[in-house]
């Protein structure tokens, strides 16, 4: 029969409450509690801290024995029926995981969340991610690093070192609101650290890490807002492809490698990286960097020409680079007009919204973006994520720009064209009485 009884031992001065587990013959362990009491104010009969005025202590000691004995019981229940050893390694964990606190210091990622965030960041280029058999991508550790750096930030300005269990509703609603109100990061911005930290806490609590139940809480969310973003319609792309840039190199490379991005659907840095090995039987072929996946996209005749006038591909530029330039590009083919959107205030560093002339709203997702977008209804969804590379209908449904209006004129155009084919007679309507 398993037992825990608590010993106190010395005679002067704060003492601690040492823990003996003991079932029969089987075993007979004994270790700390790290709680401290006075020898003196000890019952060993009853157990627990004598009721005296001397120990204003005694109710917060009794109280964590009371809840440690059931928690070692319950544990040793749940892990001896596994088959799990049980030694006094495993009672020492098990006392350390009931208060929250590390083992020792070589385990204090086991219990503060930093300390394992920073471990998941240092692991992270050797770790594979399922079904695409690759590691986790450059791209996809700067979004670790930007998520670190914002909880440091935030125990910094509450003077906290968050452990697992701190990771509840009260944190979210706190680190949210230190986000938006203190730092003024805009809400979209605020669900990508929010959801990476859910990420690295799932994984933590895989690994049986006590995170806070709150962590897949429904209300635990990751805020997203609606992409304001902007796209070229097909007339747009051949204005800028037909527009005399009166032979300023600059402006007319970046034009050609945005007529590159635009008309093959590719993240800027993929299509940036284009090269001749890329062209197999006039298709261009190429693993991109974000996803890991292969994709094949049939050349476009404005392409096709770029290359030709090249003899190969534009001269590659920054992704910097090539966002300014663009922005030039644009307006020197007249795209100035006022329209709504969002944009990074040089000041604040922060994205606002408001009416901004269209050329300085372009940046590179514009590619993707317009690629999608001028395809969709005239070619099966399928057919197109193929190439832009999203998982899901819902992730491409949400990505394309295609308003209500043109969705609507859309649908008006094939009435109109179904009414055409099909000869239809002109029927008058009588009002029967």
């Amino acid at each position: 029969m398993a037992t825990i009884n608590y010993l106190v031992k010395g005679t002067k001065g704060y003492s601690n409450i040492l823990v003996r587990f003991k079932n029969g013959r089987k075993f007979d362990y004994t270790a700390s509690t790290d709680l401290k009491i006075l020898p003196s104010h000890w019952s060993k009969a009853k157990q627990k801290v004598k009721n005296i005025s001397d120990a204003a202590y005694k109710d917060d000691v009794n109280n964590h024995l009371f809840e440690l004995e059931n928690f070692i019981i319950a544990e040793f229940n749940a892990d001896n029926s596994k088959g799990i050893y049980i030694d006094r390694d495993w009672l020492i964990t098990k006392i350390a995981n009931h208060f929250n606190r590390p083992v020792n210091d070589d385990a204090i990622d086991q219990v503060f969340f930093l300390p394992y965030v920073k471990r998941f960041i240092e692991l992270a280029p050797s770790r594979i991610i399922k079904g695409k058999n690759k590691p986790v991508s450059s791209g996809t550790i700067t979004k670790y690093n930007t998520t670190k750096n914002k909880i440091q930030e935030y125990e910094e300005k509450f003077k906290t070192k968050l452990k697992f269990t701190d990771l509840n509703l009260t944190f979210y609603d706190r680190f949210v609101n230190f986000l938006t109100q203190d730092q003024k990061i805009n809400l979209g911005t605020v669900g990508n650290y929010i959801g990476t930290i859910k990420t690295i806490a799932r994984e933590a609590k895989l690994q049986g890490l006590p995170v806070h139940e709150h962590i897949n809480h429904p209300k635990f969310f990751a805020p997203k807002v609606k992409a304001d973003s902007i796209y070229l319609r097909d007339e747009q792309i051949n204005k800028i492809y037909n527009h005399d840039y009166k032979g300023v190199e600059r402006l007319e490379n970046a034009r050609d490698l945005f007529i590159i991005g635009l008309r093959t659907g590719l993240r800027v840095s993929d299509f940036l990286r284009l090269k001749a090995t890329n062209i197999k039987e006039g298709f261009i072929e190429i693993e991109t960097q974000k996803t890991g996946q292969d994709v094949v996209i049939p050349m476009h005749p404005q392409v096709k020409a770029i290359l030709k006038k090249h003899k190969g591909f534009p001269r590659s530029i920054s992704d910097q680079k090539f966002n300014l330039h663009i922005k030039e590009v644009c307006e020197e083919a007249g795209f100035t007009q006022k329209i709504e959107g969002s944009m990074i205030n040089s000041e604040t560093k922060r994205k606002e919204k408001g009416i901004f002339p269209m050329h300085k709203l372009v940046t590179s997702h514009i590619c993707r973006r317009s690629f999608a977008s001028n395809l969709y209804g005239k070619l099966p969804n399928m057919v197109i994520m193929a190439i832009t590379g999203h998982q899901t209908e819902a992730q491409f449904l949400k990505y394309i720009k295609i308003t209500p209006k043109e969705n609507a004129k859309t649908l008006q155009a094939y009435w109109l064209k179904q009414n055409e084919d099909n000869n239809f007679e002109k029927v008058n309507m009588k009002v029967a009485k």
